[in-house]
Formats: structure tokens, C-alpha cells, sequence
């Protein structure tokens, strides 16, 4: 039985996560579907029957406590969604969203077929104007292979146990409706130029000319008209971002019948050189290091979505406070609420892509963490993608986690393999992110099979005493995962075999043994050019017992303020 949560407790499963979810291009009109609908589950081919359905809290996932419905789904199986509901529609248009849907599905309005998607972490819409009526049928076939096809599956497995979680699938983000005029604007990429004191303005849509006014809280610092789809705006007297200072600007679009409101920070992350000539990561051409978390994005009662968007924000502030100024997403890609309140309370992000292919222990774990690591990641069957329908399928899932971040302000790196997890190509793979995306740094192979692309020298350490070296291709150097010690925290755990690095039995045991942790790993290697730090992980999850915060979110296992004042010590140690 999955732990209860505080949050979990107080969620209401009628309307639950009724926040508004895309908060770079809000608008007015919304109406969110999240509560009680119905499921089944049948064979893949099968229809769903009509007196088999049973009730389902969306979004939360098949498979987990607040869903209500317990069952793993199988491979061979396909899982039924059933909505009604009354609507008033739009005389323009009106469109359907789904923030994710775990791994594919077709999505029905009404009887009629009104879409398809594949790719289990990012959201997508249809536009369901000539199928939405006052009294509407909605229906959602989805099927989840999880490990077993070419989708990303990140930590999730069938078989499961140690640091593979259990199965979930279907609908597992807010699902919601909106309606747009005519001209409307589809899209919004905006783009920082923080030496131009500059930001770019794309836009995508059916309008033909667009009012862009852009405030910083309390004044309106720009105002201009685009006739194209390309805009810059000069920004007087910027007011950089920086997690200290996490300053954000309002920008409003209107079109001839559109409204939209989004935001930006001014921000510029880049690798750079200290007065004693390291390179470091610099964030508005400063030096800063980096203190983060592996931040893996599950929790006991609800699986990969947050019960609450109180919970997110509760558990950020707690980080925020814990002196940490950065999370690592772990092959894994959250709603995008949880990025925009990274971008308000000045938390960094870097956002590893969603794990997949198949996975071989022994040469992806044990001979790489004793020192034995492959040297060529093109065409390495053992990596686990070779492939090529797993490769066009990474590049799909991926291109769509570039398109839906984009805006963050807070996502300083991206990092597309994780310890050789389906890794191939990586210095092709990192050349088609820069080519998207040249604003952010790069994290190439985290871990083992580094192939010396990127801008990162990312090295995972468990096990061994650490020491900070300049990286041959003069990238920068961190310490992309360590710690990793387990204690459980009994009646808080859904621990059935505890695993982690390292096993305390005692909670002033761990605290002490983690600040000496730091003291030796860290804080001895950052004059040695060590530029940033991420501890395993933010919480226990199953019978990884190795979090900060347990499973149920309700303890903390290390002392608060020791943790403040370590992290002040490594950024302050950073040479400016």
C-alpha cells in the first residue's frame, strides 16, 4: 500500500490540480476536465464494454493510490478513458490539451477520431471546434509498453526493484480546454539577449498583426507593433535574473482577437574562465557554482505527478531554503507548472532527456563504476539503441522536450544521455540540441560514456575518494552525482529491500556523515576547478531510501540550517 502524503490527503479527487497549466502563453478562456472519469483496461485489439467501466481520478496515472485504480498495465493491454461533460462552445475555436499522456494514444471527441500521440512526457492539442457539442463524450484509448518498446520509459520498469520504480500509465497531467478567436497566436518562443539588453519575440499563428507590451511589475517598459513573426524589444535598465534575484518580466500579446500573457527573465548561462584561469559555469558572465539535487519527480501517492501544485511549490521553498540553487530533472520531464515556479523562487534546472532503450547492469553499472567504460557510442548495440526506429523515435521525443522548455528560464543545461542509458551518437545528438538551442550549456554524457562533446566534464562518484582535474577539452567540471546515502525512516518508507550507496541506521549518523561528505568531495575540490555539485537525491522513492525528504514528503532527514550554511560556504567559495 503507497504512503500517504499530506498533500494527497487534503487533494480534492472532484477537481483536483485545477491550477492553470502553460504558463508561458495564458489566456482567459479555460476549463480544466481534471476529476472523476471512468476506465477500463482490454486487450490491445479489443473495444472497450459497456457495463465494464469504473471509476479513475485524472491525472492521476493508472497505477497509482490517488488514481484510485491500482492495476499495472501491460503491454499486451489497452487502457480506456471515458469523460462526459457539458460545454458552451466557442463560436472561433476550441481547443483540447493534454499536458501527458503515458505512451500513446487516440484521443476520440463525441465518437469521432480527433487525434493521435506518441511520447509519454510532453503535452499536445487538437483543435476540436467542429466535433465539441453542449453535451459531449470524451474518450481516450491509451497503450504503455514501458521498457519493453522504443519509447522513453525513464525509471520506470515491469520488472521493478532497487532504482526502478514501479509501471504507470495513461493520463498523468492536467487535461483542460481553451478557446481562441480567429487570429490567434499558437505558439510563443522568447529569447533573451542579455548583452544586447534585448529580447526576441517568435511568434506562430493565424493573426495578421500583434500589440507587444512588455512590464517589469509596475511600469510598462516597452511597447511595439509586430506585422511579422519576428520581434525584438530593447530592455531598459534590465533587471538580470539570478536565483538570489529571481526577477521575472511580464509580456502581454494582443492580436486582432487575442489576448496572451507570458514572462522572461534576463539571463545568459555560459562557460567562462575565473581570475585564475578555470573554466566555469557563469551565469550573466559571473562565475557561480552550482549546489543541486538529483531530482528525480516521484512521490507515494501519486506516482510521477505531484498531488498538488501546494506540493510542488512546498517542496521547492524547502530546497530553496536548504541553500540549494539548483535541481537536475532526472530522465524525466515534469509538468510545466513546476518550471514556472522554479522560474519565480530562482531554483536552476538542468533537464536531462527521458531515458529509454534497453538496459544491460553490467556494462552500464558495474564495470563503468569500476572504471572499465566504452569507448564509442555509435552503433553499440550494449548502450541499448541501435536501432533505427529507436533512434527516430528519441529524436521525436526529444525535439518535442526541446519545443515545450524552450521558455524556462531557469533551465541553464540540457543533458541527453544518462550513464549510457540508450546512448548513441552522442556528439551528433549534442550538435542537433546546440542547433536548436545555443543558449544553453549542454551536458553531453553525464556519468560514464563521455565521448568529449558538450560543455560539461560530468562525473558520477559513489564509491571513491574525489579529486577535481582540468578536463583535456577544457569544459567545465562537475560532480553530476554523488552521496547517494540511504536511511529509513521507519513508517515512512515504501521500502520492500532498502537500496542505496551507503546504509545508516541511525539519522545523526547520516546528517554527520553527509556534511563530511561535503567537506571532502566538495569543498576540498572547487579551487581545484570543480564548478558545480549534485547529491543523490531530493527524496526516497520505493526502496531507494537515499532522499532528503522521505518518500511521504513529512520528514526531512538532514539537518535544515547545517545544510544552509554548507551550501553558502561552496558558492561563496567560487573565485570571482
Amino acid at each position: 500500500m503507497a504512503l500517504d502524503s499530506e498533500f494527497g490527503r487534503k487533494t480534492d479527487l472532484k477537481r483536483p490540480l485545477q491550477e492553470y497549466p502553460r504558463m508561458w502563453m495564458q489566456r482567459d478562456s479555460y476549463t480544466n476536465l481534471n476529476g472523476v472519469w471512468e476506465y477500463q483496461i482490454t486487450a490491445l485489439r479489443a473495444a472497450p464494454v459497456q457495463n465494464a467501466w469504473k471509476k479513475i481520478n485524472v491525472p492521476f496515472a493508472l497505477g497509482t493510490k490517488l488514481s484510485g485504480a491500482p492495476e499495472i498495465l501491460q503491454p499486451d493491454q489497452a487502457l480506456w478513458y471515458r469523460k462526459q461533460f457539458s460545454y458552451q462552445p466557442s463560436i472561433m475555436h476550441t481547443w483540447l490539451n493534454f499536458e501527458a499522456v503515458d505512451q500513446k494514444c487516440t484521443v476520440y471527441m463525441n465518437g469521432i477520431e480527433i487525434g493521435s500521440h506518441e511520447g509519454g512526457y510532453t503535452p499536445f492539442s487538437f483543435d476540436v471546434s467542429s466535433t465539441i457539442k453542449y453535451q459531449n463524450s470524451l474518450m481516450v484509448r491509451c497503450t504503455d509498453s514501458s521498457d519493453q518498446s522504443v519509447y522513453a520509459y525513464g525509471k520506470q520498469k515491469l520488472k521493478h526493484g532497487g532504482m526502478w520504480y514501479t509501471p504507470t500509465a495513461g493520463i498523468w497531467q492536467t487535461v483542460w480546454l481553451e478557446d481562441t478567436g480567429e487570429h490567434a497566436v499558437h505558439d510563443i518562443k522568447i529569447t533573451p539577449d542579455f548583452d544586447a539588453a534585448k529580447v526576441h519575440i517568435d511568434l506562430a499563428g493565424t493573426f495578421s498583426q500583434a500589440a507587444i507590451t512588455i512590464g517589469d511589475g509596475k511600469r510598462a517598459v516597452h511597447r511595439g507593433m509586430m506585422t511579422g513573426r519576428h520581434y525584438v524589444a530593447d530592455i531598459p535598465d534590465m533587471h538580470p535574473w539570478t536565483p538570489d534575484d529571481p526577477f521575472l518580466y511580464d509580456v502581454y500579446v494582443q492580436t486582432e482577437d487575442d489576448i496572451i500573457k507570458s514572462y522572461f527573465g534576463m539571463r545568459k548561462f555560459s562557460a567562462g574562465h575565473d581570475a585564475e584561469g578555470t573554466v566555469r559555469f557563469c551565469l550573466n558572465n559571473r562565475p557561480l557554482f552550482f549546489s543541486g539535487l538529483l531530482d528525480q519527480g516521484y512521490t507515494s501517492d501519486s506516482g510521477m505527478t505531484f498531488p498538488s501544485d501546494e506540493a510542488m511549490v512546498y517542496e521547492l521553498k524547502k530546497i530553496k531554503d536548504m541553500g540549494f540553487n539548483m535541481l537536475r530533472k532526472h530522465v524525466k520531464a515534469e509538468c510545466r507548472r513546476w518550471y514556472y515556479h522554479c522560474d519565480r523562487l530562482g531554483i536552476l534546472v538542468m533537464q536531462d532527456m527521458m531515458s529509454g532503450g534497453s538496459y544491460d547492469y553490467n556494462y552500464q553499472t558495474v564495470w563503468p563504476t569500476l572504471g572499465f567504460k566504452a569507448k564509442d557510442d555509435h552503433d553499440n548495440a550494449r548502450l541499448g539503441r541501435a536501432d533505427a526506429k529507436a533512434q527516430e523515435v528519441y529524436y521525436m521525443e526529444l525535439d518535442a522536450l526541446l519545443d515545450t522548455l524552450y521558455n524556462s528560464v531557469s533551465l541553464f543545461a540540457w543533458c541527453p544521455f544518462n550513464e549510457g542509458w540508450g546512448q548513441f551518437d552522442s556528439e551528433k545528438v549534442t550538435e542537433h540540441i546546440r542547433a536548436y538551442d545555443s543558449t544553453r550549456l549542454i551536458d553531453s554524457a553525464s556519468g560514464w560514456f563521455d565521448m568529449g562533446a558538450g560543455d560539461f566534464s560530468s562525473i558520477h562518484d559513489y564509491f571513491f575518494p574525489y579529486r577535481a582535474k582540468k578536463d583535456k577539452k577544457n569544459r567545465i567540471v562537475i560532480l553530476s552525482e554523488f552521496g547517494g546515502y540511504s536511511y529509513l525512516e521507519w513508517g515512512h518508507s515504501e521500502a520492500e529491500k532498502l537500496y542505496g550507496y551507503r546504509k545508516f541506521k541511525e539519522k545523526l549518523a547520516l546528517d554527520e556523515a553527509v556534511q563530511k561528505l561535503y567537506e571532502n568531495m566538495i569543498l576540498k575540490n572547487i579551487r581545484r576547478g570543480l564548478s558545480g555539485c549534485i547529491y543523490t537525491q531530493v527524496s526516497d522513492i520505493e526502496d531507494e531510501c537515499n532522499g532528503i525528504f522521505t518518500a511521504d514528503r513529512k520528514i526531512i532527514k538532514i539537518d535544515e540550517r547545517k545544510m544552509r550554511r554548507m551550501n553558502d560556504r561552496l558558492i561563496r567559495r567560487t573565485i570571482k
